[in-house]
Parts: C-alpha cells; sequence; structure tokens
C-alpha cells in the first residue's frame, strides 16, 4: 500500500488532507491512526473521496484537527476480509504546510477546496457530527455552546472529551443542555439523537478540540475544533442578534427617518386641536449649567406647538447673565422669570415654578434636554384625544415619552425606548424620566395630601403622582434628546454629575416613602454598581400559607434536586408541596416518593395523574386540592440558586396589585433562559433575552431590574390564590404550551400585574424532562394551539406588547430597533 499526500487545506479549526492511496487490495479494509511524536492519540476522520472530488488520483480524504504543532503522524493499516493486517504505511503531515498551500489552493484552485470543505456532509448520516453553535462573551470568558447530532441507538452512551490546542487532555467542565430525539423527517429514516451542551473557556486560551464518542461503540465517533476561524463569525452573529438598540451604531440614522418631516412639522404648525388644556415648562438653571441652555432654547423657539408659558428659575444668573444667556426669551412675554436665593437646592426651584405657573399642565425640565421640534404638539395631541374620550374618570394625569442622547456634533445616540406604565420598573430606578408632564390638578392633590419631599423631587413626584393618577401614559415617540455632559467643561460635568448622584440617593428614600405609604413592609436598598434599586419585601409574622405545585414523571434525579435546593435555600415554614405525578413507571420514583412521604420533615403530598399528559390540567387538578393563600408553579427540572426565594417572590406577590410574580431562570452555563415572556417575538410569545450572558444587565437595565411583564414563564410562577380562582385557573385547551402565557394575560385583563424579578435566579435544566423532540402529531398540536392564543388575544398581537416599545422590533426579544 502506497499513500501520497496531493493536496491540502485548513478551515474551521480542521486540516483536510486529499490522499492517494493504491495498490490497495480490493476487498481490504483501511483504518487510520493519527498521532502526535509522543503517542498522543488525535481524532481523525478517512472518508472516501467522492467522485466530484476534482483531481484524478485522490482517493481518500483525512480530517484531523488543526493542532498546534510541526507535524502529525498518520498510520493506514489495510487489513484482510477476515480482519488480518495485510498493509501498513505512514505519512508524517507538516502542518507548517498548510497555511500557504491553502492559500495557493484558494487561488488557483477554489473548487477543489470548496469540495473538500464539503465533505463532511457527505458522511453525515451514520456518525456523530459536532457543531458550533453559539459564542456568548461574558467577561473575561466565551460560553461555547455546541451541538451533536447522530443516529439514534437505544444502547448508546454519549460522552463528550476536550482536548486542548496541543491535542492533549483539557479539563473542562460541561453544562448539559439538550438531549432529546428528533423524529425522521421522511418514512424510512432513522430518528436522530440531539445532544446539546456548553462549555466556558477563557479568553486568553480558548482554542479547544471537542470530541464526541459513543463509549458502548455504537456509532462512529465525531470531533470539532474552536479556533478564531469558528470563533469570529459565530461571535459577530451572536452579537449582530442580540444588539440592542442602546448600542446600535445605526441609530442615528434610523431616529432621522422616523422624526417628523418637514412637511409634517408645517402642518403641525397650521393644525389647531380641540382641548382647553395650557402648558407650563419649569426650567430651573443652576451654577454649571449655563453651557446647555442655549441648544435647549433654541429647540423651544423651534416647537410647532408654541402656546406655552416657560418659567424660568434663575439661581444663578444675575441680570447680565440673564439678558446675556436667554436672548429675546427674557423680553418675550411667554416667559416668566423668578429669582431664587443662592444655596436653594432643586426642590424649591421646581415648587417656585409650578406654584407660580398658570398651566393646567406642569413640564418639569433641566437645561439639559432639548426638545424635538414636534414635541410639545405630540403631547397636546395626546391630552386632546383623551379629553374626547368623554370619560373624565380615566384621563390621563402623567405623560412622558422616549428620548436618547445627542453630543455636540447633533449626532444622537443611546436611545431609551420606554414601557407602558410600569410601577415595578418606576421602583427600580427613573425609567420615566427625565422629562415629566404632570396635571396640575394632579400635583395639588398632593401637596394637599402627602407634600413634596426635598431630595430627588421629581422622582418622588413621579412615584406619589403615578399612585394617585387616573391613568399614566406614555407617549412612544423620541420626542427629546439630552445633551452629553462630555460636550461641556469640567465644571459643567463635575456639577451634572453631583446632581446626577444627589438624585440617585435621593430616590431610595422616595421608594421606601412609598412602600411606607402602602403599608407595604419592605427593605429598599440601593444598587450603586447598577445605579437601580432592588426592593426586598417581607411577608406578615403570620407567614401566608403555600402549596408548591410540581409536575412530574420519572427523572427522579431531577425532581431531588429540585426539591432539595427547594429546601435549602428557603426558610420559609408555611408550605407544602404537591407533586403531580404523570403516569411514572420507575420504581426508583416511586422509592423517593415513599422517602419524601415517611422521613422528609417537610409536608409533601403526592397526586396521581390519570388523564393524557396537560400540564395546564395537572396544575388546575393541583390547585382543586389546596387551600393555601398562595399557589408557586414549578417545574421539577428547575434548582433554586437564591437564599430565601420563596420569601422575596411571596412577599412581592402579597401587593395587593399584583397577581402573579416569575423569576429569572438560567441555564446551568450561567446564560439566561427566561427574563420575561414578550408578546409577538418569533410568531407568538417567547422568552425575552434567551443566551444573554447572567452578568448583563439588558435593555435599559430589564435583566436585573424588577419590572412589569405581560407573562412570566410557567416553569416558576408564584400566583396569589384569590387571583388564581378569579381568572379560572389555567386554560387547559392549551396542553403543550401557551397555558402559562394566556394565564397571565387574563391575570393583567382582570386589573391584577404580574411582575419579573431579576434578583430572584432559579437554574432551568430545559428539555432535561421530556427528553424527546416533539412528533409531527404534537407540533400540529402546538400550532394549534399557537393559533388559539392568536385567536384569544388578537388585540395584543395587534397592538403590541404594552412593556416593549413599538420602536424595537416585535420580533425580537432583544430589544432591537424596528426594521426601516
Amino acid at each position: 500500500m502506497n499513500v501520497r499526500l496531493e493536496s491540502m487545506c485548513q478551515g474551521d479549526g480542521k486540516l483536510y488532507l486529499l490522499m492517494a492511496l493504491d495498490r490497495i487490495n480490493p476487498d481490504a479494509a483501511i483504518y487510520l491512526n493519527a498521532h502526535l511524536k509522543d503517542g498522543t492519540k488525535v481524532p481523525a476522520y478517512l472518508l472516501l473521496a467522492p467522485e466530484q472530488i476534482a483531481e484524478e488520483q485522490a482517493t481518500h480524504v483525512v480530517i484531523v484537527p488543526h493542532y498546534d504543532v510541526r507535524e502529525i503522524d498518520l498510520d493506514f493499516t489495510e487489513v484482510s476480509s477476515e480482519n488480518a493486517p495485510i498493509g501498513y504505511s505512514r505519512l508524517t503531515v507538516e502542518t507548517g504546510m498548510v497555511k500557504w498551500r491553502t492559500r495557493i489552493n484558494t487561488l488557483v484552485r477554489n473548487e477543489l477546496i470548496a469540495q473538500m470543505y464539503d465533505i463532511e456532509r457527505e458522511y453525515c448520516v451514520n456518525r456523530i457530527n459536532v457543531y458550533f453553535t453559539e459564542v456568548i462573551p461574558d467577561g473575561e470568558e466565551y460560553v461555547v455552546k455546541m451541538l451533536a447530532d447522530m443516529p439514534y441507538h437505544a444502547n448508546a452512551d454519549v460522552m463528550a472529551r476536550f482536548l486542548d490546542n496541543t491535542g492533549h487532555d483539557y479539563d473542562l467542565p460541561t453544562y448539559p443542555l439538550l438531549d432529546e430525539i428528533s423524529p425522521a423527517e421522511r418514512f424510512g429514516n432513522e430518528d436522530r439523537l440531539h445532544v446539546g451542551f456548553s462549555v466556558r473557556v477563557s479568553r486568553g486560551n480558548k482554542e479547544f478540540c471537542v470530541v464526541v464518542y459513543d463509549a458502548n461503540d455504537e456509532i462512529p465517533s465525531g470531533f470539532a475544533q474552536f479556533s478564531d476561524e469558528t470563533l469570529e463569525p459565530l461571535q459577530e452573529s451572536f452579537e449582530y442578534n442580540t444588539q440592542d438598540a442602546f448600542h446600535d451604531p445605526a441609530y442615528d440614522e434610523w431616529f432621522h427617518r422616523h422624526c417628523e418631516t418637514l412637511a409634517g412639522l408645517a402642518l403641525q404648525r397650521k393644525r389647531t386641536l380641540a382641548t382647553d388644556e395650557t402648558f407650563s415648562i419649569i426650567l430651573p438653571v443652576f451654577p454649571g449649567e449655563e453651557p446647555c441652555l442655549q441648544a435647549c432654547l433654541d429647540a423651544l423657539d423651534q416647537q410647532t406647538f408654541s402656546d406655552f408659558q416657560l418659567v424660568v428659575v434663575d439661581a444663578c444668573l444675575g441680570e447680565a447673565g440673564w439678558v446675556r444667556t436667554f436672548g429675546k426669551w427674557a423680553t418675550d412675554e411667554r416667559t416668566t422669570r423668578i429669582h431664587l436665593d443662592e444655596g436653594s437646592d432643586w426642590a424649591t426651584a421646581y415648587l417656585n415654578g409650578i406654584f407660580q405657573s398658570t398651566g393646567t399642565w406642569c413640564f418639569l425640565m433641566s437645561p439639559r434636554i432639548v426638545l424635538c421640534p414636534e414635541a410639545l404638539f405630540e403631547f397636546r395631541r395626546v391630552m386632546a384625544f383623551d379629553q374626547e374620550k368623554q370619560e373624565p374618570q380615566k384621563r390621563c394625569q402623567v405623560l412622558y415619552s422616549n428620548h436618547d442622547t445627542i453630543d455636540e456634533q447633533g449626532q444622537v445616540s443611546k436611545p431609551c425606548f420606554k414601557p407602558a406604565y410600569s410601577p415595578d420598573y418606576l421602583y427600580s430606578f427613573d425609567y420615566m424620566g427625565p422629562l415629566v408632564a404632570f396635571k396640575r390638578d394632579l400635583i395639588e392633590q398632593v401637596a394637599q395630601t402627602q407634600g413634596f419631599a426635598s431630595e430627588a423631587f421629581v422622582y418622588d413626584l413621579e412615584i406619589k403622582a403615578c399612585a394617585r393618577a387616573q391613568a399614566v401614559e406614555r407617549i412612544d415617540q423620541v420626542l427629546y434628546h439630552v445633551q452629553d455632559p462630555l460636550q461641556f467643561g469640567q465644571t459643567t460635568q463635575k456639577a451634572l454629575h453631583l446632581y446626577e448622584d444627589d438624585l440617585f440617593r435621593g430616590g431610595r428614600k422616595a421608594v421606601a416613602n412609598q412602600m411606607r405609604r402602602d403599608h407595604t413592609e419592605a427593605v429598599v436598598l440601593a444598587d450603586f454598581d447598577s445605579l437601580r434599586y432592588r426592593i426586598r419585601y417581607r411577608v406578615p409574622e403570620e407567614e401566608p400559607t403555600v402549596s408548591v405545585i410540581i409536575p412530574t414523571r420519572d427523572h427522579v434525579n431531577l425532581l431531588r434536586t429540585c426539591l432539595t435546593s427547594l429546601f435549602e435555600y428557603n426558610s420559609y415554614g408555611a408550605f407544602e408541596v404537591v407533586i403531580v405525578d404523570d403516569h411514572s413507571v420507575e420504581e426508583e420514583t416511586f422509592d423517593y416518593y415513599r422517602y419524601l412521604q415517611s422521613e422528609d420533615p417537610h409536608a409533601v403530598r403526592i397526586i396521581n395523574h390519570e388523564g393524557v399528559f396537560s400540564l395546564a390540567a395537572m396544575i388546575n387538578e393541583a390547585a382543586r386540592t389546596c387551600t393555601s393563600d398562595y399557589l408557586m408553579v414549578l417545574d421539577n427540572d428547575t434548582e433554586c440558586i437564591c437564599q430565601e426565594a420563596l420569601t422575596y417572590l411571596i412577599g412581592r406577590c402579597a401587593r395587593k396589585d399584583v397577581g402573579v410574580v416569575g423569576a429569572r431562570l438560567l441555564f446551568s452555563d450561567d446564560t439566561v433562559q427566561h427574563a420575561g415572556i414578550l408578546m409577538g417575538a418569533y410568531g407568538s410569545a417567547s422568552n425575552i433575552g434567551v443566551n444573554l450572558p447572567r452578568t448583563a444587565q439588558g435593555y435599559m437595565k430589564r435583566l436585573i431590574c424588577a419590572h412589569n411583564v405581560s407573562a412570566v414563564t410557567g416553569a416558576c410562577q408564584v400566583i396569589k390564590r384569590e387571583v388564581f380562582d378569579q381568572v379560572g385557573g389555567y386554560n387547559e385547551r392549551f396542553m403543550i404550551n401557551y397555558a402559562d402565557v394566556d394565564f397571565c394575560l387574563r391575570v393583567n385583563k382582570a386589573g391584577y400585574r404580574v411582575v419579573y424579578d431579576g434578583d430572584i435566579e432559579f437554574y432551568h435544566h430545559e428539555n432535561a424532562t421530556r427528553g424527546h423532540a416533539l412528533t409531527p402529531e404534537q407540533q400540529i398540536r402546538l400550532e394549534k394551539e399557537r393559533a388559539y392564543l392568536h385567536y384569544l388575544w388578537a388585540e395584543v398581537f395587534l397592538e403590541g406588547d404594552p412593556y416593549m416599545s413599538s420602536c424595537l422590533d416585535p420580533s425580537s426579544p432583544y430589544w432591537q430597533l424596528t426594521k426601516w
């Protein structure tokens, strides 16, 4: 047997070697042993060259990892039909040759290169195929997700081994993500087994080879090499697909395509809207802010609606400075100037401006704000429309809009597209501001009943006013820009920094005071790293009773982990566990049930579900046997990782306006699996933020902040029992999916809020329980349920998720800009 190397190239971290093997017995088999000089075995494929390979002498293709080594030895053994060796040959491959050989082949033989790269696809049916699916940057590490695809064999024992860039063992912790049987797509084909897993590698030592093999030798092994060639396109794809609007470099162009046109502005100047509402803009001016004023005043001068009062509260300008800075505004009849004593604070300035203004609406401005030309007209449009409703008891009393940041060159960036009114989000940080409009009569109500705070005045007023308002509305447009402080001198930057620092410190007190006004026992913590507030709600001394409902079928190891973590991380005393068993058959499962009921100190009940598999039916069945104050629905493949999670979830759900609370769920590799559910994503409803790193804050801190959402997953829900009964429990028409979404939408419709709490975390080992992909019949059922969800909630899909802006892509759960 003779062996010759005809050609070679590299790609995706592999070496492709085009070989000519001649003088071979027609009945013989060829075996390949690839190894390094020290004897270390190298994973390799030996594949017959298809006829289309454009090389007459080539008979085989060898594929090996592209290690950082000088040489790889290839030992070919010819074996007879009686399994006796009849020939042997060795070829040493110098890996340093591959770069220039690849360049030459790319220039003159690119068709051959493409054929060699494609050869693995020709032989993928009968072996294990390994694919890198995602690369997620996370600090100093990458999370690398992989999928192994192979023919299904009942006796297979699939294992993974990792090698470093020199071919030696590399100890990487493996996180299982998926293990399912995919039914054959066509009659006569075999079922496929899909095994998903991930690893974490450091940025400085990221290259590795993964070998996936069957320990029982039922299926030929497969390998893949992770290198820069693999990393770069996957990382670019991940960043492109998950890049939120705040970081999108195309936002400036997007804004100019979506803002009002010149013709539209001209029409607004001619148009009269039927409303008796009047505007007062309250503008305090403190030392250090004078450089911001020119752009602010120029924007006021360009408003298409110009019938407003400008109340300037002057704390620093003096007469000469007043005339020089305000120019024609100093003599404009719309301008009211109020002198403020030196040393006065922002609260005093705003209050002086409010009570000496005459408008029915007060806009609390700052010199950094630059209004878009259509801003006041759009505010007035909402007020006119609101007045036409003829429902005085439901009229808007607080108005806010989206905004962005503008630099010295007029470039806009960092858009803040805000959700509809979300009290839990407002208690996390001032997402409404910095420009908010209040109805005067509402401010007067606050003054008479609660008074005003000297710290974080505007934020405090937002919280108090929203709690009393008949309606709080959002204008889902970018109506103003906030000037970037970096364009000003150090004096102005320092003044703005001190002001914002004082606002954040005072904001914690504003939230804590609101908790006391609501008679809510809670501790409000200020997180200075993320500039948000964390609320730890307390449950009453006499703890409300809780039933934790866990549907399950066998997989006792998952159930044991779920219950053990629940007991270890929670000292909550007044809860029982209700296990709903769906036709388990393994004796180990029943042994564990007997242990729980006889030896475990916690109250555990077992209910046998007799009908067909339906999570909705199982949850309803368990709920009918419970008399507790709260229900907690929990998947058996979840794992609590947050101390006193149950206490905090119950405490938040105990608020009178809340019906359901959900937690942040993570895959075992510490990437996000669930951060609330977005209506409309992927054509129906989808988890928000999937695969983002645990350390990510998300768009406008949405991953970490508690906020209101349309729905949270049924994998982890805490539900107020009276609300569960009021809306009729889960809809059993949904057997496979969407029952949790439909339930939460009905809770919202009943007037209660659904809350996502990003500080409470569980692992969700998703797909570990079911273990099988959907059959064609189940897929049909799923599509019917998707259609049924659209039928029941057509208005939600038509109007869009209220907790997502219409400026964001409704099909993406990553807060991306709408398409052009």
